[in-house]
Parts: C-alpha cells; sequence; structure tokens
C-alpha cells in the first residue's frame, strides 16, 4: 500500500514539472528565460512531454502491483528527471557566460 502512494506521489512531481514546462514556454521563471532563447523552449517542449508521459505512466504502474513495472518507471523517471537537470544546467551556464 505504501509502494503505490509512494509511487502515485512520484508519478503526480512527475507529471507536475512537465506540466509546469509546457506552460511557462513564453514566460521567463526561476532564472531561465525560453522567451529570449528558442532552444531553450524546445528543450521544455520536449521534457514536459517526457516528464507528462512517465508521470502518467509511474501513477498507472503504482497500481498495477507489478514490481518489474513500478522499477522500471522508477528508473526511467530517475534517469529522465537527471538528464532533463543537467540538459537545464546547460542554459543556465549559458546564460551566466553571457553576463
Amino acid at each position: 500500500m505504501l509502494l503505490s502512494i509512494l509511487m502515485t506521489l512520484f508519478g503526480l512531481i512527475a507529471a507536475f514539472e512537465g506540466c509546469f514546462f509546457l506552460t511557462h514556454l513564453h514566460k521567463s521563471f526561476l532564472i531561465f528565460h525560453p522567451e529570449r532563447q528558442a532552444p531553450l523552449s524546445k528543450a521544455l517542449i520536449i521534457w514536459g512531454i517526457l516528464l507528462l508521459i512517465i508521470g502518467v505512466l509511474a501513477i498507472i504502474s503504482a497500481w498495477t502491483n507489478s514490481i518489474l513495472f513500478i522499477v522500471t518507471m522508477v528508473v526511467i523517471g530517475c534517469v529522465c528527471e537527471t538528464l532533463m537537470a543537467y540538459s537545464l544546467m546547460g542554459y543556465f551556464q549559458a546564460e551566466q557566460r553571457k553576463n
């Protein structure tokens, strides 16, 4: 039961991040300005869609009680979240070099 709740929470966080990225394509947030950087806007679209898919699949896996599906979604989710953070950090460093 606890595993299902935690996986649902994991899926909701990933889906929220995906929705956040997709709704902030033309708004500046934190240190990012996607309205000024076309490559950043494209990266947000890609990561937003991927995180939404991962979030939905993680929520589905939470209630299937399939350990293989749950472990697969945790691994895929962690790898994608890490890659997303590294790729967005590249845009942060590019912005810092300009200043």
